[in-house]
């Protein structure tokens, strides 16, 4: 029986002077894991908007953003009779030059960090998400 998993990869993101700040966390249980996007799995039934929501709120806190974008068409992986399908958004955490307030890193993760998208494209390991991270510079400028 084939199954196929659905699940989004969200780049959270502010404005800052100097310019983009991307947000990159490490998830539990293992602290070596690389840093990266909120990830989490689209429940069954459930919009792809709303799985952000819920998943953005739950690892770092922060309720509505202030723009929720698509970064790209989602990404799509066959293995056997498994399917996996990955939703790359982008979530504006503050209005250009606001000081932001309430992040309050959940359960699961174990590190989070602001970097600039220089530092942010060399800590990211996956070639999937350097190239949402690129789509995301490219449309900011």
């Amino acid at each position: 029986m084939f199954s196929l998993e659905h699940r989004v990869r969200v780049f959270v993101f502010q404005i800052m002077e100097q310019g983009p700040r991307f947000l990159l966390l490490r998830q539990k249980p293992r602290a070596e894991w690389p840093l990266g996007p909120v990830i989490g799995t689209v429940e069954p039934g459930e919009k792809t908007e709303d799985a952000v929501l819920r998943e953005v709120r739950a690892e770092t806190g922060l309720r509505r953003p202030v723009h929720l974008m698509e970064i790209s068409a989602p990404q799509k992986e066959l293995f056997g009779d498994m399917g996996l399908v990955e939703w790359p958004f982008a979530w504006q955490a503050a209005i250009a030059g606001e000081q932001l307030s309430g992040i309050r890193p959940g359960p699961m993760v174990v590190d989070l960090q602001w970097l600039n998208f220089d530092e942010a494209y060399r800590r990211i390991e996956t070639e999937t998400d350097r190239d949402a991270l690129v789509r995301l510079q490219l449309s900011l400028q």
